[in-house]
Parts: structure tokens; C-alpha cells; sequence
């Protein structure tokens, strides 16, 4: 069972209810908790809500719970990007509460059907020229990674860069997105201000962890004639 605190931004709120598409159960808020003493998945981000952990934790009782703190690359202390500061705060917050944790850190997510994806099909106009290097990541994967962590059994502990282990430039991205026969919609996901601050990630120990080999944009989502 999953619980969340209330909304989640994206693109949580849409790989959680893709896992309720699947069968998990996924729910907002510890009101909607059936009666019982069965475990309890708490998944945190960011959203349009007042973060109460300790209250989360207490509305809880007697439960076993863990924690999985859905996060995205670029999380830092020293972060130019507001969001990316908000998103080291929560972390730290959850990580001092002492809870078994498991933190996920997402990089862009791609598919035919993201935002980003449709936003780059769109030809927009791209920062340095679409220089900026990204490790993205198929959505189809990033979903996969959260189904087997829910499903593992382990003590959570530690945290992984959900990120694909090719490099790509903004612009190669754009490229294949514009040949894919995506024509309209889109949103920068993240934001602009947040992929400059994009390093190249290391995808090895995500990859090892839930044993996920990672698709190819180039492959997977079309597109390259």
C-alpha cells in the first residue's frame, strides 16, 4: 500500500497513478487508510501541500512503514534551481526521521507521451543552442524501477540516479523528437533553470540495484528513420 501526502507534482502524480493502473494501491492522504496493521509504503515529493512528515508518522500508529522520497537529479544544497533546493530539504528532512528510506532521483523522463518529449517534437527554441547534456531516462523504465522497489522486500536504505547511461545533447534529443510524429503539446519537465544544472549521472548503480537494462530513446520512442 501506498500513501502520499497529497498531490504530487510531476511527473509523480503520473507514475503513481500509472502504478494504480497496474494494481498497487495508491492512495493521498492517511484518511483514506483502511483499518488494519499492513505495511505502508510512503512516497514524499514536493506538491501543492504543507509537508508534515512527523504528522504522516503519527496518523500512522502502530504501522510498519518505509519511506521512498521521489526526487529528481541536481538535488543539492548549493542548487541555482528553487526546486532543486526544496528538493534536498525534503530529503534531509526524511533522511533524519530515521525511517527506512529509499531515495529516487529521476532524471528527464521520455516517452511518447511525456511532456518533455512533446515539448522538444514542438521545435522550440533550446538554450545554448540544445548543447546542455542529459542522461534521460524512458518513463516506461523509471515506472518498471518503482514497481520493483515496492516489490522488494529488503530493509530500503541508500539513494540512485534513475538516469540512462547514454549521453545525450538537448538538441539530438530534440532531433529525434521532431522525426517521431509527435505534433503537438508539451511542457518543459523538468524545468529549463533545472537541466542546466545537469551533470552526467551514473546509471550503473540504479541499473544493478532493480536489475533494469535501459531502453534507448532511439530505439524505443522512434523514431530514427
Amino acid at each position: 500500500m501506498i500513501v502520499t501526502p497529497g498531490p504530487l507534482e510531476p511527473p509523480f502524480d503520473r507514475l503513481l497513478a500509472a502504478l494504480a493502473k497496474r494494481g498497487e494501491s495508491v492512495l493521498e492522504g492517511t484518511d483514506a487508510l483502511p483499518p488494519g496493521d499492513s505495511p505502508v509504503t510512503l512516497a514524499v515529493g514536493t506538491g501543492a501541500f504543507v509537508f508534515d512528515f512527523a504528522g504522516l508518522v503519527r496518523a500512522l500508529g502502530a504501522r510498519p512503514f518505509r519511506v521512498l522520497v521521489l526526487s529528481r537529479l541536481g538535488a543539492h544544497p548549493d542548487a541555482r534551481a528553487a526546486a532543486l533546493q526544496r528538493l534536498w530539504r525534503l530529503e534531509e528532512h526524511v533522511r533524519r526521521g530515521g525511517a527506512p528510506t529509499l531515495t529516487l532521483r529521476f532524471a528527464p523522463l521520455l516517452g511518447r507521451d511525456s511532456p518533455l518529449w512533446r515539448k522538444l517534437a514542438s521545435r522550440p527554441s533550446l538554450p545554448r543552442r540544445g548543447r546542455q547534456l542529459l542522461n534521460p531516462v524512458l518513463e516506461s523504465d523509471a515506472l518498471e524501477t518503482l514497481v520493483r522497489a515496492v516489490a522488494e522486500a529488503r530493509v530500503w536504505s541508500d539513494w540512485f540516479e534513475v538516469a540512462g547511461p547514454a549521453v545525450w545533447s538537448l538538441a539530438e534529443i530534440a532531433d529525434i523528437a521532431q522525426r517521431s510524429g509527435v505534433t503537438h503539446g508539451g511542457a518543459w519537465e523538468p524545468g529549463l533553470d533545472e537541466m542546466a544544472e545537469h551533470r552526467l549521472a551514473e546509471a550503473g548503480p540504479w541499473m544493478e540495484r532493480f536489475a533494469i537494462t535501459p531502453g534507448s530513446i532511439d530505439t524505443l520512442i522512434g523514431a530514427v528513420a
